[in-house]
Order: structure tokens, then sequence, then C-alpha cells
């Protein structure tokens, strides 16, 4: 048992931990399968889980049921300081309309016990177990073995709350400091945390439902969602390109840095940082290795973009790299394609005004 509570607070500082602890609980309660919730309004989903359930666990982040949850509800108006059985807090009725109930018996999962964790700042935390429909249902006994770790998975994941939003505010902070607007979001494109200069010169990055951030301008928004959901996955970095909109606008890049080892999510490995910069006309174009890594282009296409950028036409910069001028306009076509440009005026500029920027937490 100490072994398991060393276990437990070491998850407090490792952010790495909780998916091996919550495995070892579910091995020593013979359960298929444990998991972690943080439920706040004002926070993302936030979750740990044993692999067998991530992507469960993950399509229920997506859905507004994660904070208008019927369950937990129930189980806060025992006032029961434990765990418990469904059938303790809930009717056969009630849980063939929940949603959690419902995803699980398409995974054959049932039995599940559960105790939801009151937070000081107002959040909750519930930690789940699960077995499958042909395994025995929990017996009291594992009750008692689960509640006499309960204060301990409490202290342990108020902890864990509190630095993930102090990292996440950190770093948003640090880049303050250097005049560069920034936020934190998670994998699924939720945002953790900003610093005062995303809010104020930001504008064209909207909140969206769930709290994700939308791109004014349909393109630039797609090639944001498509970085995102990249970063969950990838370390290469990718910048997406915003037009100035409107007299007075200054086009700028968006970029997704893939937060990685130790600058990641608590509970959620796949996080980017979001940072804003400006760029200008007159600037630099950055070497084909930076090219490459910011917008995925082949080495074939970096060098004909970099050429471009020099002021030539796309005749002159076939003619200059000995190759024709159809399979030049075709890779041009797919520089056009990943940056999110249509011109080449637009293509220019947005290459001027790229920087190279690395993975954080390598």
């Amino acid at each position: 048992m100490q072994e398991l509570v060393d276990q437990i607070y070491e998850c407090a500082f490792v952010p790495d931990a909780w998916q091996g602890l919550l495995e070892t609980m579910a091995s020593e309660l013979r359960a298929h399968s444990a998991a972690m919730l943080v439920i706040d309004p004002r926070l993302p989903p936030l979750w740990a889980s044993t692999p067998n359930v991530a992507e469960l666990l993950g399509a229920f982040a997506q859905t507004p049921e994660w904070y208008a949850n019927k369950r937990v509800d129930r189980m806060l108006r025992t006032d029961h300081a434990g765990f418990l059985r469904l059938l303790d807090f809930s009717t056969e009725e009630e849980l063939l309309t929940d949603y959690p109930d419902i995803s699980m018996a398409r995974a054959h999962l049932s039995g599940q016990v559960g105790s939801v964790l009151p937070m000081p700042d107002g959040s909750l935390v519930l930690f789940t177990m699960e077995r499958m429909e042909d395994m025995p249902a929990f017996a009291a006994d594992d009750l008692v073995q689960l509640d006499r770790l309960r204060r301990h998975l409490a202290r342990a994941s108020m902890l864990s709350v509190r630095l993930q939003m102090q990292r996440a505010a950190a770093s948003v902070t640090a880049l303050a400091a250097l005049g560069l607007p920034a936020a934190v979001v998670n994998a699924s494109g939720v945002v953790m945390a900003v610093n005062p200069l995303f809010e104020t010169h930001a504008k064209f990055l909207r909140p969206a439902a769930f709290g994700r951030l939308n791109l004014a301008g349909r393109e630039a928004n797609r090639l944001l969602e498509d970085a995102l959901a990249q970063a969950a996955s990838d370390a290469v970095v990718q910048s997406v390109p915003v037009p100035a909109r409107q007299e007075g606008d200054v086009p700028a890049v968006v970029h997704v840095l893939p937060l990685r080892r130790t600058a990641r999510d608590v509970f959620d490995s796949g996080g980017a940082l979001v940072v804003v910069t400006s760029y200008s006309s007159d600037g630099d174009v950055p070497s084909d290795a930076v090219l490459r890594g910011l917008f995925d282009l082949t080495a074939a296409e970096a060098r004909l973009a970099r050429i471009l950028a020099a002021g030539q036409s796309v005749a002159e910069a076939a003619s200059q790299r000995g190759i024709s001028l159809p399979t030049a306009r075709s890779q041009l076509a797919q520089i056009f394609r990943k940056t999110g440009t249509r011109q080449q005026s637009e293509l220019v500029a947005l290459l001027k005004g790229s920087h190279g920027l690395g993975s954080i937490g390598n």
C-alpha cells in the first residue's frame, strides 16, 4: 500500500506518472481501465487514463456532457466521501440516458466505480475504474481498498491541476517579456492560458466553441486547425500566414509549436504553444531547412520558394534550376497549398516574415 501511495504523490509533480499510476491501480483492483477527469467550466477538459480507454475519453471530452455531467451531479448529492458503484447513486433508468453509460456500453464496459473530489478552487476531480461486461462486479472490499487511497489522490490531483495552470501561464508570460503574443492550447485546440499581448494584439484570433481558437478567414483557419491537429503527434513547427484584412491591419504569422517532454501539458501530451509574429516585405528569407520545417516543403519546393522570394519569376526560377516550366508551376502549386497563399506576392511576404522557431521542451 505504501508503495502505491508514494506513486500517487509522485504524480503531483511528474506529469508522465499519472498514466502509470492508473494502470497500477487498475491492475491492483483487477479492473479493465481507470481514469482521472478534471471538470471545471473555466478550463478545457483535462484528463488522464489507462491507454485502453484513452480514445473513448477523448471523444467524451469533445461533448457538452463533460461539464453537464448528470452522473457527477448525482454522486455529489449523496455527500459520500468515498468511492461508489453506479447503482449506489443512480437508477437503471437514469443510466440509460447518461452519455457516459451509453459510450461504456458500446465498449462493453460495465461495473464502474467512482469518486468525485471537490477542489478548493471550485473544480471537480473524478476518479473512475471500469470492468468488462464478462468480469465480476466491484465488491465492497474493492471500495474499502480504494477509499484508503482517496485522500492521497485528492492531494496529488489538486497539486497537479495547480502546477499545470502555473506552467501554462509561465510559458506565455515569458514570451510577453519578449514582446510576443502567445497562448498555450491543449491537444484539442482548447486555450489553457494567454498573455495580455495575445488578447490585445492578436485580434484576428477569435474564440470559438469549447474555448478553441479560430482565425479570421476560412483558409487561414483551416491551416490553423490542421497545424493544431498535427501538433498532437508531430514535433514539427508549422506557421500560418494571416494577411491584413483591412487598412491599418498588420500582416502576421501564427506559429504552432508542439510542446514536448517537460513542457507538455500535465494531462495531455499533445499541447502546443501558439505564438504570433508580424512580418514585413523587406525581411530576410529563412534558409531551406527552416522553410522545410515550417511549411513541410520538400527540398525542391524550398529551393524554388527562396528563388521566387528573391524577386525572380517562375520562368526565371525554372531556368535557373534546370527544370521545365510545368514542373516549376506544379511545385509552386504545392507551395501555395502548404503555405495557405494564393499568389506569389503573398508567398514572398510570408517567407520574409517567417522565423525559425524550434520545438519547445526538447
